[in-house]
């Protein structure tokens, strides 16, 4: 298994930042199909019901600039206090200032981490955590039961995934490539690996799809660095169907209370609870 970088090593300083955004502009399905984006309020209804009349908090893990989150908070009662986190603080921040609360607070976050840090953890509950765009990047199992560890009875947590679409995980990747195997999306991964410490060898990116190194029946798409007959794993996206997000719910003993999906089976989102 080639060694990858940290998913935090893309977002580490405005500029990388600033070329995310770009890329998110430029090629995100969520910017470009009207029907993605509505996919973020889907969740409205059911969420009225379970948070009318009560004083939550709001939690956004990997929220980069909070623009789905900001879709969502138009569609739902405002909560008490509202934290953004994200691995880029400014982001963090932008986020923070988007959504509407009372108490507004944000944070550089390692989701890699078993635990939540205390600055969170610490928040009064009840909590709605949003979790969107962050599965593709990390290790789902570990992340999602740290989550439930962290979560109590009547908490609870929407999150997305990027999902490949069909009946074939490999094919669907496959389909969806274009989306990262692209002129913006190489400028953003090729300077994050030119400013890299320790220094990364002279090279070259090269994508492709591959299955997941710890769940092979799940499609990943990786951007790799390539140098001579070095690879090192830049970039990696998980593609999973429906069905495999589901049984990653099941084995983290958290309950679906709902799944809203796009009508091209690119994304879905997930609303769970202990």
């Amino acid at each position: 298994m080639p060694p990858e970088l940290p998913a935090s090593a893309l977002y580490a300083s405005p500029a990388l930042g600033r070329l995310w955004k770009k890329v998110h502009l430029a090629r995100s399905p969520f910017v470009i199909r009207s029907g993605v984006r509505r996919l973020y309020i889907h969740p409205a209804p059911v969420l009225r019901k379970l948070l009318s009349g009560k004083a939550y908090h709001w939690i956004a893990l990997g929220c980069a600039d909070g623009l789905k989150e900001s879709l969502l908070s138009r569609k739902i009662p405002a909560p008490t206090s509202f934290h953004a986190a994200d691995t880029n603080p400014t982001l963090a921040r932008m986020a923070a200032l988007r959504l509407r609360a009372p108490v507004k607070s944000w944070s550089r976050i390692d989701l890699t981490s078993q635990r939540l840090p205390s600055s969170i953890s610490h928040l009064p509950r009840p909590w709605l955590v949003t979790l969107f765009g962050v599965l593709p990047n990390l290790d789902a199992l570990p992340l999602l039961q740290s989550l439930h560890r962290s979560m109590k009875p009547g908490d609870l947590l929407l999150f997305s995934a990027n999902l490949a679409p069909g009946k074939s995980g490999l094919a669907g990747a496959r389909k969806v490539l274009p989306q990262y195997d692209n002129p913006l999306t190489r400028r953003w991964l090729a300077t994050a690996a030119l400013r890299y410490r320790p220094r990364l060898p002279k090279g070259h990116l090269e994508f492709g799809v591959f299955p997941d190194p710890r769940q092979n029946s799940l499609a990943r798409i990786e951007a790799r660095w390539i140098s001579g007959r070095r690879r090192i794993v830049v970039f990696s996206s998980r593609r999973p169907t429906p069905t495999q997000v589901e049984s990653w719910v099941r084995k983290v003993h958290l309950r679906i209370l709902g799944r809203f999906i796009e009508p091209h089976r690119e994304e879905g989102i997930w609303l769970v609870t202990r």
